[in-house]
């Protein structure tokens, strides 16, 4: 039987054809809400019904008055979900809505489900989201009620068909939003991420307010390294992606993430509304999110002041105004009050959060350079952070990273309990050369940021890169100022220019040997390039005729090639290890489920899940992650944080088939359909093509024979030539040139050269025909192959059931006495006896045609081929970093032939012919004597 699970890939598609719908009358800053709102609407009363079902079963003992008071009463349905859904937001039952008039009757009207909502909608949506608030308030208050789909666009309200189109779309398509018909448990909480990430994303420098690129957050929380039993703390926590990947680390870890408590505050109302439901839709309950300014008035208090952390984690708003006017608790800011206006409020920010770590807390945040070097008040507050001996480090950060602001930022790493080797110094990463470079921000890569972390966690000196400074420096040789390049200065040294060299010709020595390293890591000989030329000098080689010649030469250099081909071996050694890693993540095949096996189903692939998230799955990304590295850093043509981001790269393309695999083992949906092509049907997919081609053929054949026809386009009044030679323009001329030509030679050519085109026509559209057959015929045998037949079946026997009750209500009936009702009846009653027999047949077939493509995948077929392409994702990361290494070694040699291919005496000759050139010219023109 077919595993009706959803996908990570269908939902993140689901819900971007949902952002459609909406996308035009309002850009994304405005509909997000919207998206955001049903689809947690939806959630809840998927959820909801499945609980319905559990209480109607465990109550069906009893009458049903005494049942339905059970369904009405909101704690029946603890044990099963968290939260009531209330009648009229029930995405799938009608209800009766109970209303008394002046004079004290009460009325019953029927009210349709949710779903079948046609007039009025975005009312019927805003009630339907406050009566859940209202139902849950200690969960949800002010979440749900911010939302209104009566919101006006210009003078006008949406209309109602907007609604009932985004209804519609969350009727069809998938099936119920609960975990068991998920892949994996939080399969919902990554799709919602995605969808913040999107719409962050579409919203361009607006998308700053409510999300922080993901590889930034993560930088962080490896900074911190949370663990389980903390108090986690972010005081402006946005959509609250920052507290969900420090719950994803400590589970990466193996440990309890349940053991953890997040904390939170925001002050936009709409990004506040998006973290609960983030939180939610997580499955997070251990979170507390506040709303509010947190300078102003902290929301998180405990014996009435201000509440202390273990962790806090944030990238607060830069530069901003903040009021002293409404503030509360003062005695924050031990270290003094930066300008209130001049957008200045950043080092209050990192005020609070000081405070709000407790004695041996940590915290990392995102800050503008400007606090680290502006005077005044600003440098006041900087010298008391730096004498308290709070600062651990500090990271300059490559520019921009983040939406919609160049503002240079680096992280601030304040640690109360430093060691002992640390008290009194701080240390500085100078990072903002190394980054990827992207189409419209720039981004941190997995090398990136296993660098910073390496780094920083083990405090490792490098030049240009990071230094561990005395705070006696800082304070007698800089008076404060923090300024990273003071410390470490990574502007690049000089080019090195050969003044000889430029004049009379040659590539300097010292100059080839310097790039050396990376000719090494490929085993390629400078002299494939270069050759002697006198002392101290190469040039060129005779066959480097042109700057092209280089990359080609370079390419097809044997020792290139293979040692490209070595890494790929290697690669190959270590996937074999790797394989036998994998196979203790999956989930135990299930065998024959009995009734309580399937009560149980979920519960059990939940635990199992949690078990091995929290236990094998850590342990296996460590030890497949260590491995690499051996295999892969000897070689030394990339370094260990390279290798790392050959890993990191990978496993993020895979995780989520990882989660897959351990909740429901090895899932056919996890493999590519090129997969099943490719193992089980080429010959198939060989006769697609084969049509295709003919296709083809047949298109060329049609253009030559249109363009046999002398056919030249007329200018219209307007000047403009009528249409193009296309076939029907050709058909019209000829049929146009048969009515007024009158000689019978030219009459039968002319039929003949329409005859031809239409014939041609003709077979295009039968090979068009064919090819959607053959397609047809392809994702079906896809579909048995990885699903079985058994829900086609089912589809069948419905269908006949139907047909044979149909039969036997007309054999019941009779046959009408009227001649003209006999033969309507003996037509309809045939046509159905012959549609019996046909789906007879094909029941019949079904079973012989799912074993004519060899039956359905086994489990250990998919293991095979889902492992082949998680091998094969990591060849391709491989590559990537190997061909960016061979790029760099190209762009070396290129350099120098930038710099002294061509001398400068060259130059000047040119120089001096084209002047001669000229002056000749004017001469004859009799400009110059």
């Amino acid at each position: 039987m077919r595993q009706t699970k959803i996908t990570l890939s269908q939902l993140e598609d689901f819900l971007l054809k949902a952002c459609d719908i909406l996308r035009g009358k309002m850009d994304a800053s405005e509909f997000k809400e919207f998206i955001f709102g049903i689809l947690f609407l939806k959630r809840l009363s998927d959820e909801f019904e499945v609980a319905t079902a559990k209480v109607k079963k465990k109550f069906k003992h009893l009458s049903p008055e005494q049942l339905q008071e059970l369904l009405d009463d909101p704690t029946t349905y603890k044990p099963y979900t968290n939260f009531f859904v209330p009648p009229r937001a029930r995405w799938n039952d009608s209800w009766i809505e109970k209303n008394e008039d002046d004079k004290g009757v009460v009325k019953e009207v029927y009210r349709p489900p949710l779903r079948d909502a046609k007039t009025g909608v975005g009312s019927l949506l805003n009630k339907a989201l406050h009566a859940v608030e209202d139902a849950n308030a200690d969960l949800l208050s002010n979440v749900l009620k911010g939302i209104d789909f009566n919101i006006k666009k210009g003078k006008s309200s949406i209309p109602d068909q907007r609604w009932i189109d985004l209804i519609n779309h969350f009727n069809s398509k998938l099936p119920p939003l609960v975990n068991e018909n998920f892949e994996f448990p939080d399969l919902l909480g990554a799709a919602y991420e995605y969808l913040i990430k999107y719409f962050a994303d579409s919203a361009g420098k607006k998308g700053g307010e409510f999300y922080m690129p993901n590889q930034v957050v993560r930088l962080l929380v490896q900074l911190l390294k949370p663990k389980e039993g903390m108090e986690i703390y972010d005081p402006t926590v946005g959509s609250g992606g920052m507290l969900i990947q420090s719950l994803q680390y400590v589970e990466e870890q193996g440990q309890n993430s349940r053991n953890l408590m997040l904390y939170g505050q925001e002050s936009n109302p709409t990004t506040w509304i998006i973290c609960r439901m983030n939180m939610i839709l997580h499955n997070i309950t251990s979170s507390t999110i506040e709303d509010g300014d947190t300078l102003e008035d902290p929301k998180h208090i405990k014996n009435g002041t201000w509440q202390k952390f273990d962790m806090v984690i944030a990238n607060p708003p830069f530069s901003q105004n903040y009021s002293k006017a409404n503030m509360k608790f003062d005695s924050r800011f031990a270290y003094g009050s930066a300008p209130e206006t001049g957008k200045k409020a950043d080092l209050m920010f990192v005020q609070h959060m000081i405070a709000s770590l407790n004695a041996k807390g940590r915290m990392a945040t995102i800050m503008p350079h400007g606090v680290l070097f502006r005077g005044s008040a600003e440098k006041v507050i900087r010298k008391g952070i730096v004498d308290a001996n709070l600062i651990e480090a500090i990271i300059s950060l490559p520019p921009a990273l983040f939406y919609g602001t160049g503002i240079p930022a680096c992280v601030l790493v304040i640690n109360k309990n430093k060691d002992e080797k640390l008290k009194g110094k701080i240390f500085f990463i100078n990072a903002d050369a190394e980054f990827g470079e992207g189409k419209v921000q720039n981004f941190l890569r997995p090398e990136d940021i296993e660098k910073i972390d390496y780094v920083f966690t083990n405090k490792i000196e490098i030049p240009k890169y990071s230094k561990l400074v005395d705070n006696k420096t800082i304070a007698e040789e800089h008076d404060y100022n923090l300024n990273i390049r003071r410390y470490v200065d990574n502007t690049p040294e000089p080019e090195p220019e050969d003044v000889k060299a430029h004049l009379t010709g040659g590539v300097p020595t010292t100059e080839i040997e310097s790039q050396k390293t990376q000719y090494n890591k490929f085993r390629f000989q400078s002299s494939e390039i270069f050759k002697a030329y006198k002392a101290n000098y190469h040039e060129f080689r005779k066959t480097i005729t042109d700057k092209t010649i280089i990359k080609k030469t370079i390419e097809e250099n044997s020792n290139v090639i293979s040692t490209i081909a070595d890494m790929q071996r290697t690669l190959d050694n270590w996937w074999q290890h790797a394989r036998d890693e994998f196979s203790k993540i999956a989930a135990k095949p299930k065998l024959e489920e009995d009734t309580e096996n399937k009560k149980n189903r979920i519960k059990e692939s939940i635990v199992n899940y949690l078990i091995l998230s929290g236990n094998n799955m850590p342990i296996i990304r460590q030890e497949l992650i260590s491995s690499l590295k051996e295999c892969l850093i000897p070689p030394k043509v990339l370094d260990e944080f390279q290798v790392a981001g050959v890993f990191v790269n990978w496993w993020s393309n895979i995780k989520y088939d990882l989660k897959t695999i351990a909740t429901i083992g090895w899932a056919p949906s996890l493999v590519p359909g090129e997969y099943f092509i490719e193992t089980y049907f080429k010959a198939e997919q060989q006769a697609i093509q084969e049509a295709e081609n003919l296709i083809a053929e047949k298109e060329s054949a049609l253009q030559e024979a249109i363009e046999a026809v002398d056919y030249e386009p007329e200018e219209t009044e307007e000047g403009k030539e009528s249409e193009e030679a296309t076939a029907k323009v050709i058909k019209d001329y000829l049929s146009e040139q048969l009515k007024v030509n009158s000689e019978k030679s030219e009459i039968e050519k002319l039929k003949k050269v329409l005859q031809k085109i239409r014939n041609i026509e003709d077979s295009i559209k039968d090979a068009k025909e064919k090819v959607k057959e053959l397609q047809a015929d392809l994702e079906r045998k896809i579909e048995y192959k990885m699903y079985g037949v058994e829900d086609a079946k089912e589809d069948i026997k419905n269908l006949l059931a139907h047909t044979q009750n149909r039969i036997e209500e007309l054999e019941a009936q009779g046959e009408p006495e009227a001649k003209k009702g006999k033969a309507a009846y003996t037509k309809t009653l045939k046509a159905l006896q012959s549609d019996s027999m046909k789906m007879k047949e094909k029941l019949k077939g079904l079973d012989a045609f799912l074993e004519s493509i060899g039956g359905i995948i086994t489990p250990e077929e998919c293991k095979t081929l889902i492992l082949q392409k998680h091998n094969s994702l990591v060849q391709q990361e491989l590559l990537k970093y190997l061909n960016a290494e061979k790029r760099a070694l190209i762009a070396d040699v290129e350099k120098l032939w930038d710099k002294y291919k061509v001398t400068s005496q060259q130059l000047e000759n040119k120089r001096k012919d084209s002047l001669d050139k000229l002056n000749q010219f004017l001469t004859e023109l009799k400009y110059l004597s």
